[in-house]
C-alpha cells in the first residue's frame, strides 16, 4: 500500500507597480510578515490579469496609477474572475478622493504610498486575514462623509453650469476660453471653478481629471 502524498499549496502574493523600487520595498515587507511567501511582480493591468488567471494568490497589492491601466476595470475584472480575491490598493492618490470608490468595488484595503512601514505591515496583515483595512484618517473622513450625506457620485452634486465648467476644464480650455464659449463674465467663471473644486474636494485640474476618470464621467452627456 503506497503512502498518501500531500501537496502543500505555496503561499503567493502579487505585487503590481510600474516602479521597481516600490515593488522591491513591498516584497521585503511581505517577506517580513511571511518569510515563505512567493511574490510575483506585474507592471501593468494586463499582466496583472494574466497572473490572476494562471495563479491563486493570498493577496494582491495593486498600484492603481500604472500607465495604460484602467484601475476600475482592472479590479472589476479581477473580482468577476475570482470573487474571493483579497486586494490591497497601494496608491499615491489621496485617500479621501478615491478610497470610497475602490471599497465599493470590493477591495479590502486602501493604503497611501507615503505610509510608514508599520502601517504597511498592518494593512497587509489585515487583508491577508480577509479583514478590511483603512487608515485612521480615512475612517474619520468616511464617518464625516456619512454624517454629512451619502454621496454615491460627487459629480451628481454639481449644478448644470458647474458641470459645464468641469467639461471644458477637462477638455483643456483656459478660463478665458471658457468665458468666451459659455458667454460668461471672467469673475463668474472663477467663482464657478472655485465652488466646483470645493464640492469635489479637489485642488487642481490634475485631481479633477483623476476623479472624473475614477467615476467614468461621460463628457458627451454634459
Amino acid at each position: 500500500m503506497h503512502p498518501k502524498i500531500f501537496f502543500m499549496r505555496v503561499n503567493r502574493a502579487l505585487v503590481a507597480d510600474d516602479h521597481v523600487i516600490v515593488r522591491e520595498g513591498l516584497k521585503s515587507i511581505i517577506r517580513e510578515i511571511c518569510p515563505v511567501m512567493e511574490v510575483d511582480e506585474a507592471t501593468d493591468g494586463d499582466s496583472v490579469f494574466d497572473f490572476v488567471k494562471k495563479t491563486s494568490y493570498d493577496i494582491l497589492v495593486l498600484d492603481v496609477n500604472m500607465p495604460g491601466t484602467d484601475a476600475v476595470s482592472m479590479i472589476t475584472n479581477i473580482l468577476a474572475y475570482k470573487e474571493d480575491s483579497k486586494i490591497l490598493v497601494f496608491s499615491m492618490n489621496e485617500e479621501h478622493l478615491y478610497a470610497k470608490r475602490f471599497f465599493k468595488l470590493g477591495v479590502l484595503g486602501y493604503l497611501d504610498k507615503e505610509s510608514a512601514a508599520e502601517e504597511i505591515k498592518k494593512a497587509l496583515q489585515n487583508v491577508l486575514n480577509a479583514k478590511l483595512y483603512m487608515s485612521e484618517n480615512l475612517k474619520r473622513f468616511l464617518l464625516d462623509d456619512m454624517i454629512e450625506i451619502d454621496k454615491e457620485n460627487p459629480f451628481q452634486e454639481l449644478t448644470n453650469r458647474e458641470l459645464q465648467i468641469v467639461k471644458y476644464l477637462l477638455k483643456g480650455y483656459s478660463p478665458a476660453q471658457i468665458k468666451e464659449t459659455l458667454n460668461l463674465h471672467s469673475s463668474t467663471v472663477g467663482t464657478h471653478k472655485i465652488r466646483t473644486f470645493e464640492k469635489l474636494k479637489v485642488k487642481n485640474v490634475f485631481e479633477l481629471r483623476e476623479l472624473a476618470s475614477l467615476y467614468q464621467l461621460d463628457l458627451s452627456k454634459i
